[in-house]
């Protein structure tokens, strides 16, 4: 059965803009040497991107690796930071077809010294001064670096991203505080400002993005028996006997959030 391809589709729209964006910095930042992947939209958490080597194949058995973009943050963004995102995990792509991946460690020394040649500089808070290497990393634009020139490069030729989604992952106020620490530690970069703040306040009566609800009130407090060690996890107020030593277990300071 043969179909007309609507170009003019949001799936492809949005779709086909992050490829034009990852075939860009390929060709600029890479050579052009990186292999296909499979790029994908997921929220399910509030990491701004990942890369998962080897997660599709084909039914004739070719294997591509996944690289997964957050789309909340390009709502809350500017789009110089949300390219960033995208760069980061196209050198874990590097690193995993050209380089040398460490299992245990995702961001080693090998990745944050490429991520540097790039532009990018590794940092754990996000921040001047954050370790370089971790299993959780993130980053921020190197403004002599050549990442910045080869985006606004992109930008210049109309890039844009057609769609954003409504669900921020976090409230804008965290992200407006992230840049202007980086400003205050003298990462001096002039960015497009995000999107949210050009956004209507509501569309069709509703706001047009939400932001998550409140953390709710820690539900679970850690308890533990001072002879053996026992751990258990129950309300404040719960009376636990240890099974072992027959005294009662100690409510320690650590606490769990739960939510239903």
């Amino acid at each position: 059965m043969q179909t007309t391809r609507n170009m003019n589709s949001p799936s492809l729209t949005l779709y086909t803009a992050l490829q034009l964006a990852f075939d860009h910095f390929n060709t600029r930042l890479f050579g052009a040497r990186l292999p296909h992947c499979l790029l994908t939209l997921r929220s399910a958490s509030r990491v701004y991107g990942y890369h998962h080597s080897g997660r599709f194949i084909s039914p004739d058995g070719k294997v591509l690796d996944e690289l997964g973009m957050h789309p909340g943050f390009f709502t809350l963004q500017p789009i110089e930071a949300v390219m960033s995102t995208l760069v980061h995990e196209m050198a874990h792509h590097w690193q995993n077809h050209a380089g040398t991946p460490s299992p245990s460690n995702p961001h080693n020394r090998e990745w944050a010294d490429k991520m540097v040649s790039l532009g990018l500089q590794p940092s754990h808070t996000g921040l001047p001064g954050g370790r370089k290497t971790g299993r959780s990393m993130s980053d921020y634009i190197l403004p002599d670096g050549p990442f910045l020139p080869t985006c606004r490069e992109l930008l210049a030729a109309g890039f844009t991203l057609p769609w954003l989604d409504r669900h921020a992952p976090v409230k804008p106020e965290t992200q407006v505080a992230h840049l202007r620490a980086l400003e205050k530690a003298g990462v001096l970069i002039d960015m497009a400002q995000a999107p949210v703040a050009s956004l209507p306040v509501e569309v069709q009566g509703k706001p047009a993005v939400w932001s998550p609800p409140p953390k709710q009130p820690p539900s679970r407090f850690k308890f533990a028996c001072p002879k053996c060690d026992t751990k258990a996890w129950a309300a404040a107020d719960a009376k636990i006997l240890c099974g072992v030593c027959g005294v009662g277990l100690a409510r320690s300071e650590h606490q769990e959030s739960h939510r239903s």
